[in-house]
């Protein structure tokens, strides 16, 4: 079995297989341990891999949040097209392949599922997203038909990406198309950071595409065509998605939480099950057309990585300031103040995190130190 092949989840389940008949490994993985929180540079590498993963995961969510921008309600696509956003990673609620977002013309029964990619070091991975997710709408349509409120008679596909990213993923489209490996004919978004501004237009110069081709079967091309301006700062935008990093969803919903205690006049320090349930399960902060049953999955996986990382800790109901709810429970940091609160709890989330970074990297150093071992015994004898 090859570690890089595995999850950071695999590779845990198999050292906790491994473990429980060769108990010496924990005392390998002790070591290595105590060996690398002594390497400041191995701490320091790990720590900007923990930044990383969080701002690379908010920068999709923001890159998403524009692309929905200039679908909201009262925006110049709605108004000169009738297109309208219908909810992010639709079909999420069933685990199954899902675009960034759906978009749809009702006039016209045509839905629109997009992918958005911050980075594309593989664009061919990209496609097959975007490809398995189409499949996946065409296998629910009569479900996701059910959730949107419309009939699905036509299904487009898009891939959205930072504008100097356009040709990467063009030439890759193209390479497919001239293959017949291309499951879908995708269209490409561009989405432009200008100065003070963002800008989403349709990509068009594809050198095996007619200007038809390239571009969609509806009014929604005119608008691409000349591109349309980002507006967020004028619209209630999500807080967060189905798939968001669990630092961006923590920091939302928290950040609500707190807020609320400045009219309230609750405890700081706690928080109720329901304060934090209505928020998670609110299309106003996750836009999916089950916010309700998305939202309580994610309810679950959030209080379970909190309190495991010691983050949050449930309290009984006579220990508890709040009245209101069933089940309570109290921030693990300290703070006098929202804006402290909602500080350290980000910055103890960090240090959980890059702690279980490193306590990864021991467990695969001891892995591939008893591997070794293994093969130098197998071949002893």
């Amino acid at each position: 079995m090859e570690l890089d092949e595995l999850s950071s989840e695999e590779v845990r389940d198999y050292y906790d297989e491994l473990v429980e008949r060769n108990s010496f490994l924990s005392e390998l993985k002790g070591e290595h341990e105590d060996e690398l929180r002594e390497d400041e540079d191995a701490v320091e590498v790990a720590r900007k891999e923990v930044n990383s993963e969080i701002e690379r995961a908010k920068k999709h969510d923001s890159m998403l949040t524009s692309t929905i921008s200039a679908f909201l309600p009262g925006g110049q696509i709605e108004r000169e097209t009738g297109w309208v956003f219908r909810g992010a990673e639709p079909l999420s609620e069933y685990n199954e392949s899902n675009a960034d977002a759906i978009f749809c013309n009702p006039e016209r029964n045509i839905a629109l599922i997009v992918e958005c990619k911050t980075s594309v070091s593989s664009p061919g991975s990209a496609l097959t997203q975007i490809y398995d997710a189409a499949e996946a709408v065409r296998q629910h349509r009569e479900e996701l038909s059910d959730h949107i409120d419309m009939e699905i008679d036509q299904l487009e596909t898009a891939i959205c990406v930072p504008s100097y990213h356009d040709e990467v993923v063009a030439r890759r489209i193209e390479e497919e198309e001239e293959n017949g490996d291309a499951e879908e004919r995708v269209y490409l978004w561009r989405l432009h950071y200008l100065q003070e501004t963002e800008r989403l237009d349709l990509f068009t110069s594809f050198a095996n595409r007619t200007r038809s081709e390239a571009t969609h079967d509806s009014e929604l091309s005119q608008v691409l065509n000349s591109g349309v301006e980002i507006t967020k700062q004028r619209q209630v935008t999500p807080s967060f998605y189905p798939s968001s990093h669990t630092f961006q969803i923590m920091e939302a919903a928290f950040g609500q939480i707190l807020k609320r205690r400045i009219t309230n006049d609750g405890p700081l320090r706690e928080f109720s099950e329901e304060e934090l349930r209505e928020i998670l399960t609110s299309q106003r902060h996750l836009p999916h057309y089950s916010a309700e049953t998305v939202g309580n999955r994610i309810l679950g996986g959030l209080t379970d990585r909190l309190m495991s990382d010691n983050l949050v800790t449930e309290i009984d109901s006579e220990d508890a300031e709040l009245t209101d709810g069933s089940e309570y429970y109290r921030y693990r940091v300290r703070g006098r103040s929202i804006e402290t609160v909602l500080n350290n709890l980000k910055e103890k989330y960090r240090q959980r995190a890059l702690d279980k970074k490193l306590e990864l990297r021991a467990i695969e150093a001891a892995l591939r130190e008893f591997d070794e071992q293994q093969r130098s015994f197998d071949e002893f004898f």
